[in-house]
């Protein structure tokens, strides 16, 4: 396996919350308890009153195989969902092995 078509969770999962702390007030200040699918890649973001609206708006304009980092603003709870959506991308493929 090519070591660069190997997608790295933890790696997702950082960058992701890394950005969220970067917008973590702007959002809590005017939209606590809604949720927020994050882009870290473009440093785009899409809010919805669920997280279904938030991911529905996310994914309007993106390729298929593009993934999501889902918060719910200012939760006390450490809730957030990696959305991922696989289709046939050698990237997101979690079925092979290391």
């Amino acid at each position: 396996m090519n070591n660069e078509n190997q997608f790295d969770m933890e790696e997702f999962g950082r960058k992701s919350e890394e950005y969220y702390n970067q917008i973590k007030a702007t959002l809590e200040n005017k939209y606590k308890g809604k949720y927020v699918a994050l882009d870290f890649e473009t440093k785009k973001y899409w809010l919805g009153e669920t997280a279904t609206e938030a991911l529905t708006k996310a994914r309007e304009n993106s390729p298929p195989q593009k993934l999501f980092y889902l918060i719910q603003i200012g939760s006390p709870a450490p809730f957030n969902i990696q959305s991922i959506t696989i289709r046939q991308h050698p990237k997101y493929d979690f079925a092979r092995s290391h």
